[in-house]
């Protein structure tokens, strides 16, 4: 087994912390990784990354050639499409769509999210939004750790045991956020990978989940099952759109009539 993983963001975002739990995690599991890190931290805005290679061999290079990842994951739109070349044909992105604008010629949101968007294999949050509801802006990063966990060879319960073991210090409040922060995150990729499975279009997928105020726990069968049936409708598209542009947080359960 190999799966190569890029975490990407920019500086304060907690894209080492992601990294760390995951390195910890694969260690509790008892695989092998290698784990290779670009610093942009020195002020907020600077580019960061980390390049975490695992199987269940020992793993020979820190390195990930292009169309070698199963995965990039992302705590900011644009530095998600940063990595796409490293991406396999059936990788996967998952990434938050709030933007870090710490460039002067950062694209328009609208070309921006029109290229992710296209991506066949996609999940994209507003994990900045999901974070405030988890219980802190503080955790975003863990929201979207919990959005890769599915796709992930380790276990979800391996991540929460990583999460509480490196936030115990800071009290139960803290501990608390970031696991339903990552229970939210997790019930959104679920959410998406079955849209996505029932044969809804990437980017309706893409901008529905964007809109759902997720619980810390799985969305209901019978509330997945009248999502598929409602997007697969003609007019799936437009209301994609007019959902995202509305920027309305949805409940999970609140499927629009046809």
């Amino acid at each position: 087994m190999n799966y190569d993983l890029v975490v990407s963001g920019v500086g304060g975002q907690g894209v080492l912390t992601i990294a760390g739990v995951i390195d910890h995690a694969i260690h509790a599991a008892g695989l092998h990784l290698k784990q290779s890190e670009v610093h942009g931290m020195a002020q907020r805005g600077g580019a960061v990354s980390a390049f975490v290679r695992i199987s269940d061999q020992p793993v020979a290079s820190d390195l990930i050639g292009d169309g070698m990842a199963s995965m990039v994951l992302s705590v900011e739109p644009m530095e998600a499409l940063r990595y796409t070349q490293l991406l396999r044909p059936d990788g996967w992105i998952v990434s938050d769509i709030t933007p870090m604008v710490n460039v002067a010629n950062y694209p328009p949101m609208d070309a921006l999210y029109q290229v992710l968007f296209s991506a066949p294999r996609l999940v994209a949050l507003d994990a900045a939004r999901m974070a405030k509801k988890a219980g802190s802006i503080k955790v975003q990063n863990t929201v979207m750790l919990g959005a890769a966990a599915m796709h992930l060879p380790l276990s979800p319960e391996l991540f929460e045991n990583q999460l509480r073991r490196l936030f115990s210090r800071k009290g139960e409040r803290i501990v608390n956020a970031n696991i339903n922060a990552f229970r939210m995150g997790d019930a959104a990729s679920r959410f998406a990978a079955a849209l996505l499975a029932a044969g809804v279009a990437s980017e309706v997928v893409a901008r529905v989940v964007s809109r759902i105020a997720f619980e810390p726990e799985a969305v209901p069968p019978s509330c997945v099952a009248a999502w598929c049936q409602r997007l697969l409708s003609p007019d799936a598209a437009p209301l994609a759109a007019s959902l995202f542009a509305v920027d309305e947080a949805l409940s999970p359960d609140a499927v629009p009539l046809l």
